[in-house]
């Protein structure tokens, strides 16, 4: 069995990192931690709205299907076990889901007058005298 950090093999590394050096100055710089901490927490926050988008349109959608689906079985046969609560609760839950979402658009837009998106900069409060 070989070894692979040989002498040999640590000049060679060394080497070549030297010389790729002038190569990737160009390409490779130091960010500061507030800028690297401020893209992780735009990302973390775009995917937290996907992912609550997703589900609300998702969850909803089915349950407005199963309340449709309950209501033509309850037409049918009204023996079928179904109440009309059961029904009209997957309606009103599956409609505030599928419009939660715009609601909560809606709301930023009018109360703060900025997008559900946190940027990361900060603000000054300024009074008048």
């Amino acid at each position: 069995m070989r070894k692979l950090l040989t002498k040999k093999n640590i000049c060679l590394l060394l080497f070549i990192s030297v010389a790729l050096m002038p190569i990737l100055l160009g390409h490779a710089h130091a960010q500061a931690i507030d800028e690297v901490a401020e893209q992780a927490t735009d990302r973390a926050n775009k995917a937290f709205g996907y992912i609550l988008n997703s589900f609300c349109f998702i969850v909803g959608g089915s349950l407005l299907a199963a309340g449709i689906l309950s209501l033509y079985q309850k037409h049918r046969n009204n023996n079928a076990g179904t109440s009309m609560a059961y029904i009209a609760s997957a309606f009103l839950c599956g409609g505030f889901l599928i419009g939660f979402p715009f609601v909560v658009r809606t709301a930023s837009f009018s109360f703060w007058n900025t997008t559900t998106t946190v940027t990361g900069e900060q603000r000054m409060m300024q009074f008048d005298k």
